[in-house]
């Protein structure tokens, strides 16, 4: 945007405490006391559509650009915040012109694009309900009166990888376990913006598989989290001693379903 133009604009990427803060004016600017680089930005059309998906607003950045350098291997398990912020030049009066999150990034032989989503649109999908099922509907570890309560500290084990290869992870620790004791857990760990954790796929030996892949090396400390099957089996409730807790039907094995063909009554 040119320097005589009558608006700037500030583009505030964050996670957490960490910001990368960059502006198109051309210049650095000096906005409530925090200053934002220079960077060839351009963005989309910012829409207001009653359909929340309609809203992503695209931009494009050169491929240098060192906010990219959190997707390089693989994108943060973490959501990255952008803030965009127009500055009225006469006076200096700011005002917030979008709020979302990077939802990816497209990165081509030249430049880079990051589709960026409102933050309405990341709750907008529906929610699970409870039903009347026979395998428990709980989040694993979730806390507060209805839900799991399984202690996750309880069960937590300390690792120092031996290997990591993206996809997976492999440990001495994990050996000491049966087969299967992570499957549906989820392996943490502390990085530099935060804690970040992968969902574990499937357990055996010394190795876990993650659904996404880790920035991991060998010697790297993680904790794992077994994980449940939903039953009452014994790689269920039984395993975190959590009978008391279950929150599905286990009686409703067997019987003829009242919504089906056969009538019940």
């Amino acid at each position: 945007m040119p320097l005589l133009s009558r608006e700037i604009e500030l583009y505030d990427f964050s996670i957490g405490l960490h910001h990368w803060r960059y502006t198109d004016a051309g210049r650095e600017a000096i906005v409530e006391g925090q200053r934002y680089a220079p960077v060839a930005l351009t963005r989309g059309r910012i829409a207001q559509s009653a359909e929340e998906s309609k809203n992503a607003l695209e931009i494009t950045a050169p491929l240098d650009l060192p906010l990219l350098n959190l997707f390089r291997p693989v994108p943060p398990g973490l959501r990255l915040r952008l803030d965009l912020k127009r500055v009225r030049v006469r006076d200096g009066q700011v005002r917030l012109g979008w709020t979302g999150h990077v939802a990816n990034l497209d990165e081509t032989h030249s430049v880079a694009k990051l589709r960026c989503e409102s933050l309405a649109a990341a709750v907008e999908t529906l929610g699970l309900r409870r039903s009347w099922q026979s395998n428990c509907p709980l989040v694993l570890y979730s806390q507060g009166l209805g839900l799991c309560n399984a202690d996750p500290d309880a069960h937590a084990v300390p690792a120092v990888l031996s290997d990591a290869t993206g996809y997976s992870v492999a440990s001495a620790a994990f050996d000491a376990f049966d087969d299967g004791h992570f499957d549906g857990g989820v392996l943490q760990w502390t990085a530099t913006l935060g804690v970040e954790r992968r969902f574990v796929v499937s357990h055996v030996g010394a190795t876990l598989r993650l659904l996404t892949p880790a920035a991991l090396a060998p010697d790297a400390r993680v904790v794992a989290f077994p994980g449940c099957d939903r039953t009452l089996g014994p790689n269920g409730c039984p395993k975190f001693r959590n009978e008391l807790n279950y929150g599905g039907q286990p009686t409703l094995k067997g019987m003829r379903n009242p919504f089906g063909s056969d009538p019940v009554f």
